[in-house]
């Protein structure tokens, strides 16, 4: 008997130890399990969050564009081009290359024309003409416009050169008012491409001094293509019919953010004001740069 009290104690121990081991053993297993299953739902609640893809763009953009076109009635063609992908997407609630007004967006098509009539004739700009052409992209000067047009390039006519050479068929010049010129988003695009990506029409140089004078245009004509995001380079138009009192606002630019970019088209009549006209494409841009930004 006192052998047995003597181990007793010796025992209890033992049995402890035995018993905080399974229960160590027990918790370990029950937490592994915890963890496992957590990590299973978390992965799949990520497969099951929808993810954004390109090809969604188009459709995205057909829906926005059709719930404002009942808000905002006009007649609008907007376009971009996915300088990764080199994929178009566009969206319009009239015809199909419909034809438009330009208004002022012309005169990026006549700084490149002024640019490649100095290159070809191995010429500087004057700083008369460096003065227009900075007014005539930052400010949106008509005069200056047609001072370039009218003393540097020949007249109104001279426009039709540019949109010949390259190969925008269906853009015609207005002899009697520039911004009356009409166009199609297909022809704008080509246009830009000619102006963002490498052209043989004007030189590297060109292209980055009209590119940076339209990240500096006046703060006041700062919306459509420049709602993209924080880094844009861009030029607007708008003018009234002086008919019904409708007006024609368009614009047109590139929109980046990081590596991503994308070349951005809008033309549009119709509008009852500059404000409905422009809201319509801040929110086209918007959709554009939730899916390609």
């Amino acid at each position: 008997m006192n052998k047995f009290l003597k181990i007793l104690p010796v025992l209890l121990g033992i049995i402890l130890l035995l018993a905080i081991g399974f229960w160590y053993e027990d918790s370990v297993e029950i937490n592994e399990e915890e963890t496992a299953e957590s990590t299973t739902t978390t992965r799949s609640e990520v497969a099951k969050e929808p993810q954004k893809e390109e090809d969604n763009l188009e459709e995205q953009l057909q829906q926005t564009g059709d719930q404002l076109a009942e808000e905002y009635p006009n007649s609008l063609e907007f376009m971009v081009y996915d300088l990764d992908t080199e994929e178009t997407y566009r969206y319009t609630n009239d015809e199909e290359d419909r034809l438009y007004e330009t208004a002022s967006i012309v005169k990026v098509a006549v700084a490149m024309l002024l640019f490649h009539e100095k290159e070809i004739n191995q010429e500087e700009l004057t700083e008369e003409e460096t003065q227009r052409l900075s007014s005539m992209i930052l400010s949106s000067d008509n005069d200056a416009t047609s001072a370039l047009l009218n003393e540097s390039l020949g007249g109104f006519e001279s426009l039709q050169t540019i949109f010949d050479e390259l190969g925008m068929s269906n853009t015609t010049v207005n002899l009697g008012n520039w911004g009356n010129s009409t166009t199609t988003a297909t022809d704008q695009m080509k246009l830009l491409k000619e102006l963002y990506l490498p052209s043989d029409y004007i030189s590297d140089e060109s292209q980055d001094y009209i590119i940076d004078l339209m990240t500096q245009i006046d703060e006041d004509q700062s919306w459509g293509v420049y709602a993209g995001s924080d880094d844009v380079s861009f030029k607007n138009g708008w003018l009234t019919d002086g008919v019904s009192g409708e007006w024609i606002v368009t614009s047109i630019g590139k929109v980046s953010q990081g590596d991503n970019e994308y070349l951005a088209v809008a033309l549009s009549d119709e509008n009852p004001s500059v404000e409905d006209g422009s809201h319509v494409i801040e929110e086209l841009i918007g959709v554009t740069s939730d899916y390609l930004l």
